[in-house]
């Protein structure tokens, strides 16, 4: 119960619109995600997982151990946001491209009409220009930063925690 009632928060937090969001709401959106990558238990469980994880009313396992054999988990993705203002949608496409190509899961998140989030990402990321990819919290920057780190295989390690070495 208690995981299905985390993935319909979660589901809800990842649908709205982020333009018809209270700020507040928008930043706790971003957390929740990147909390969800940082503890073991985690915000974010999707509608299948949240009906996997609920208890087996049948009996324990017939191989007499009463364990279920063990399967490996999905690798843990860090949250991936494209801050996105509505000006460049060339640029944002092939973003889009990319990360869909590395099949890294992200979310497009439209600043047009919000200022103060257009203003913390410009700020934080040093750049002037959108759209900016933020990987976890720390911006990486534009399609060409994005491009150096997917050729360098420095993407996949930042993003999944694998792939090339610190």
């Amino acid at each position: 119960m208690k995981n299905r009632l985390r993935a319909l928060v979660y589901e809800t937090l990842m649908e709205a619109d982020g333009r018809k969001m209270h700020p507040v709401a928008r930043h706790l959106r971003n957390a929740a995600s990147i909390v969800n990558e940082l503890l073991p238990d985690a915000i974010r469980i999707d509608a299948r997982r949240a009906a996997d994880a609920a208890p087996d009313p049948r009996p324990a396992a017939a191989n007499g151990h009463g364990a279920k054999p063990a399967v490996p988990a999905p690798p843990a993705q860090a949250p991936v946001f494209v801050y996105f203002d509505g000006r460049d949608h060339r640029t944002k496409a092939k973003i889009e491209e990319l990360l869909n190509g590395q099949k890294i899961a992200f979310k497009v998140l439209d600043v047009t009409d919000d200022e103060a989030e257009k203003s913390w990402v410009t700020t934080t990321a040093h750049m002037n220009e959108l759209p900016i990819v933020v990987v976890a919290g720390t911006p990486i920057g534009g399609l060409g930063e994005l491009t150096q780190l997917n050729l360098s295989g420095e993407l996949q390690r930042r993003v999944f925690g694998v792939g090339a070495s610190p």
